[in-house]
């Protein structure tokens, strides 16, 4: 057991190393001002060039080096959580190819390069989902990993039509007249790995996954892959009007989605999930609104509260043996005094609350709304779904920290171990400060909006409102108005995966059933492999044939002139 907890606390401290580097690295490039682009030429065929590239560049460095702090505070927890389990090492080995195929998506321009990291962060994911080896494990993994094919299914199109440019880099892209397409098939491919309306919801299935995973992939590395690559493209997408404007509606519908979705949810992971998809749709609508820097911002903010929410939840989990459900975890409070008080933190963090990470980066977006050229019903969606997200958080303080007594008694439920409380204790400094630093660092991470008073109060009075709003609807963790339909339609998710996912990947599923039969086990097998087979059987057996006619006419000759010569 030693061995194994030394396995996890090396690649610890070496995610933090790498880290640490990565903010040197940033510092120098920040002074001097500098972009560093690396290219090594693989294959030049028909003025058709492969390379693999790295960009070097503030943008890449301090994500990297954000990822791998987060990773490398998980790797701490997961010595606690994981502690016991038989499959540690590998589980360990694969959480590290998981964050290896996030930093390839970060540092490689290119898009033909660019498929290590896209396409290694869904196969990955599919080996975490099914981690532990069951029949909804699995359900969960296959929908995840066959909606992230349609990503990857899209970024090949993209490549195959920048044949014609004859490059892949991302960044000498102008003047391609044929750009249109690439967009298209580039936008939606980004949201199928962040998870957007129609295409969200593999997000709250892949919580089959272990915890630590979980922190990891919602706070830093899947599901941030989709907005990361917007922002790479961003100078591109942005040409086209419809791109911002396709953004906003689709971004706003899955925020306000998320969020009803979270207030009739009871599983807690699901719920810490659904806030994911809530933020996600924060940081697609501060790309349609223009404002990729500020999309960035929130994406480091909230990698920092989230990450700290889903080690919260993960801890309580760990206590009280396995559950889940809200209505049978009660009295965290006094158990876990430092786990709920970080939970409090994060969720807080999670609304917007003044002064705390998620305020500096949310209401920047929701002002960048207020004022956009957009109609009233849409930046009404858009504030309603920021209330939203203080409704379902103030629900599950209310149900886990603020419950009713448990039944059940729990004797070794304590807040002692060091391993889960120092990562956590690492986290809630970005939490709280994560959000004044990072834009006090980044002058880009900030916006001149000249609003009057009233209009610059909205948010905070709109946030403030909807916490006293929650205290009124909840009464002690159990929902007051309940409607059977609404909770059947709400913890479906709208039916998203009986109409959007089921039909597409039973469709994929016949056709590929349909290629199997008729194209790899019809025609490729007769002009293949069994084909080539076959006839070389039959020349085979024609020569062996002919073979033996003609040896048994050579010994009928040898054997006349033997005879003719002695005689």
């Amino acid at each position: 057991m030693f061995q194994l907890m030394g396995v996890e606390l090396c690649f610890s401290v070496m995610l933090f190393c790498w880290s640490f580097m990565m903010c040197l690295l940033l510092a120098y490039l920040c002074m001097n001002n500098v972009c560093l682009l690396l290219s090594w030429e693989l294959l030049n065929c028909m003025s058709s060039e492969i390379n693999f590239d790295l960009v070097v560049d503030w943008m890449s460095c301090s994500f990297s080096g954000l990822v791998c702090f987060i990773s490398g505070c998980v790797m701490v927890f997961t010595v606690s959580y994981m502690k016991g389990d038989s499959n540690l090492v590998r589980f360990t080995l694969t959480v590290m190819l998981f964050v290896l195929s996030m930093n390839f998506l970060i540092f490689i321009p290119s898009l033909v390069s660019l498929l290590l990291g896209w396409d290694g962060l869904g196969l990955v994911s599919f080996c975490l989902v099914i981690y532990y080896q069951n029949s909804k494990s699995l359900a969960a993994g296959m929908l995840t990993v066959l909606m992230n094919r349609v990503g990857d299914c899209f970024i090949l199109s993209a490549i195959s039509v920048l044949v014609i440019l004859g490059h892949w880099n991302v960044l000498c892209l102008w003047g391609f007249s044929e750009f249109v397409y690439v967009n298209f098939f580039i936008m939606v491919a980004g949201m199928t790995k962040s998870a957007q309306i129609p295409f969200s919801s593999w997000l709250p299935a892949a919580m089959a996954a272990p915890t630590p995973v979980s922190a990891l992939v919602h706070s830093s590395t899947l599901v941030t892959a989709g907005v990361f690559l917007f922002i790479r493209f961003f100078g591109y997408l942005s040409c086209y009007y419809w791109f911002s404007v396709f953004m906003i509606y689709i971004s706003v519908l899955t925020t306000i989605m998320s969020g009803i979705c979270a207030l009739y949810e009871y599983d807690m992971k699901k719920i810490i999930a659904l806030s994911t998809l809530s933020q996600l749709g924060v940081m697609m609508m501060s790309l349609g609104l223009g404002m990729p820097m500020l999309a960035l911002f929130h994406l480091y903010t909230h990698a920092m509260f989230k990450a700290l929410l889903f080690m919260c939840g993960g801890n309580i989990i760990h206590c009280f043996s396995g559950k889940q459900d809200m209505r049978q975890i009660n009295n965290v409070s006094k158990l876990l005094p430092v786990t709920s008080t970080f939970l409090n933190i994060s969720n807080m963090a999670l609304c917007g609350m003044p002064f705390l990470a998620g305020f500096y980066s949310k209401d920047l977006i929701i002002e960048g709304l207020i004022i956009g050229d957009f109609n009233s019903l849409i930046m009404a969606l858009g504030v309603f779904g920021v209330c939203l997200t203080v409704l379902y958080s103030m629900r599950l303080s209310f149900y886990i920290v603020w419950g009713n007594e448990s039944s059940d008694v729990y004797t070794s439920v304590s807040d002692n171990d060091l391993k889960m409380i120092f990562p956590m204790s690492m986290l809630v400094m970005g939490a709280l400060w994560g959000g004044f630093l990072f834009q006090s660092l980044f002058s880009m991470f900030t916006a001149n909006f000249f609003l009057p008073l009233s209009m610059k109060l909205v948010v905070p009075f709109l946030i403030i409102m909807s916490l006293l709003f929650s205290f009124g609807f909840w009464d002690k963790g159990d929902i007051k108005a309940s409607f059977n339909i609404l909770n059947y339609i709400n913890s479906s998710m709208w039916f998203l995966s009986s109409f959007i996912c089921y039909p597409s990947l039973l469709g994929f599923k016949s056709m590929s059933n349909s290629s199997l039969k008729v194209v790899d086990m019809g025609w490729f097998e007769v002009m293949g492999g069994q084909g080539a087979f076959n006839v070389n059987k039959l020349v085979f057996f024609a020569l062996e044939h002919w073979l033996m006619v003609m040896f048994n006419c050579y010994m009928i000759i040898f054997m006349v002139m033997i005879f003719i010569i002695y005689n």
